[in-house]
């Protein structure tokens, strides 16, 4: 036996055995596109398992590269009828099919594939196997690393997910392909893999060689960052688990008193699986911030995208899917008014300040902002809240002197329908509005020659 072969062998084989990929494993769903990875993953179960497991080669012609996605599935199928592996096929526009769902060429690829993969999976009670690296795991962490990521966004691509398995992910891409050369095994090379229209082309020829010229053995190292990092993200995954479990009241609820006193590595991963737990929905960095402001303030409630709301109230965090329609389309989002910043679901990101008068007029002269609104702080209530417009909100704009409907407002104003549910406002009292953003302020709070202290509101650009 060739050594080489044998070393590579034995990677895959632990990944397989540290992650249980195969326990309680009858079929094998191998997705296989005839590049060198895929066709080494294909080609090692063949041999191994041979006879022991259920082997089908799953293959989908995107039809983007004309007649040279017709080439790839030949040579799938081709391999296939010569090695006696079941073979399956999915042809698809995915260009065409992309406009149709609004998703960029890639994302509506990688959703069909999957979608094929797992129907193929189900039908034949069986796993998918994908043919992930190493080297795809770092490109991706890299990509992450580019758009802001946590700790889990540095871990890479996992080695298990629900039914998916990637038997590949210990090996360098190299090793795939001395695989394949060794064994003699043909592969096919897509030609856009050289296109550095593509993020990962980007990386995978640019900036990882560098890294290599860097640290030759960067791959191995980045490979004991995922390691220890994965250890970590496990161990917080843990503790917040342990804490949802100790205060869960009821589907969705969850006592405080313990949870909002948790430092922010803790309360952040709570947050997730509070909301994924009950509704296997994830939620994003920017949700968790809103959460956790409402966590602070005791109160609050904010709807998600999908008609999910968060509230908290009398020290209970309640998560819930909502199906009154006024609801879903209001992504309705109510936070107490205080002072510092507030980011709102749609990234704008407002200044609450409070001065006194002669202050604020420094700060007037000197800044000058668009977007600033001044209101006099002793006439806000401290039940006011900052949210977004509701059935019944009235608004008396200072200097006009007429009391409009809000609704009406913005049908002067031409606000478009989908922009009314983001515009934010201050209210108080149930539904009289103080402020609306990109509008002005209320009579009732204009800044007079008798105001002593000024509540500053200004919009800024997302830090």
């Amino acid at each position: 036996m060739n050594s080489k072969v044998d070393g590579i062998e034995a990677k895959i084989n632990r990944a397989l055995f540290n992650y249980g990929m195969l326990d309680n494993t009858k079929t094998i769903v191998v997705g296989v596109s005839g590049g060198a990875d895929s066709m080494a993953l294909l080609r090692f179960f063949a041999k191994v398992f041979n006879g022991k497991i259920s082997i089908i080669a799953a293959h989908v012609n995107h039809c983007l590269r004309a007649e040279e996605s017709d080439r790839d599935e030949d040579f799938v199928r081709s391999y296939c009828e010569k090695n006696d592996i079941k073979f399956e096929v999915l042809r698809t526009d995915v260009r065409k099919v992309s406009k149709d769902m609004g998703k960029s060429v890639e994302e509506c690829a990688r959703t069909l594939r999957y979608r094929f993969f797992s129907d193929l999976a189900s039908r034949y009670n069986g796993k998918i196997a994908t043919a992930h690296t190493l080297s795809d795991s770092i490109e991706t962490m890299m990509i992450n690393l580019t758009r802001g990521t946590g700790l889990s966004g540095l871990c890479g691509i996992a080695p298990k997910r629900e039914n998916v398995i990637r038997p590949l992910i210990f090996l360098k891409r190299a090793e795939t392909q001395t695989y394949c050369e060794v064994n003699g095994i043909d592969y096919v090379t897509d030609s856009t893999n050289l296109s550095r229209n593509y993020t990962r082309n980007k990386i995978r020829l640019d900036v990882a060689p560098i890294l290599k010229q860097i640290n030759p053995e960067f791959e191995t190292t980045v490979a004991r960052m995922f390691t220890l990092l994965k250890a970590d993200e496990e161990y917080l995954n843990a503790v917040a688990a342990q804490i949802l479990s100790e205060s869960l009241v009821s589907a969705g609820v969850y006592a405080l008193n313990k949870v909002k006193t948790q430092p922010f590595p803790i309360l952040s991963r709570f947050i997730r699986l509070a909301v994924f737990e009950f509704l296997n929905v994830n939620v994003t960095a920017q949700h968790v911030n809103l959460i956790i402001d409402l966590i602070t303030a005791n109160s609050g409630a904010l709807n998600l995208p999908q008609g999910i709301t968060v509230c908290v109230k009398d020290g209970l965090l309640t998560v819930r899917k909502d199906e009154e329609k006024e609801k879903l389309l209001r992504n309705d989002i109510v936070i107490p008014f205080r002072l510092g910043y507030l980011l709102t679901e749609n990234s704008k990101k407002f200044i609450i300040k409070v001065m006194n008068r002669a202050d604020f007029e420094k700060f007037d002269k000197v800044n000058k902002l668009p977007f600033c609104s001044a209101l006099d702080y002793d006439k806000i209530n401290e039940d006011a809240v900052f949210r977004t417009r509701r059935a019944g909100d009235r608004f008396c704009q200072a200097g006009r002197g007429v009391t409009k409907n809000v609704k009406k407002l913005f049908n002067e104003l031409k606000i478009l329908q989908d922009k009314r549910c983001k515009v934010l406002m201050l209210v108080a009292d149930g539904n009289e509005v103080l402020w609306i953003d990109g509008v002005g302020i209320a009579e009732c709070v204009k800044v007079i020659k008798d105001t002593r202290n000024v509540a500053v509101i200004y919009s800024v650009d997302k830090e």
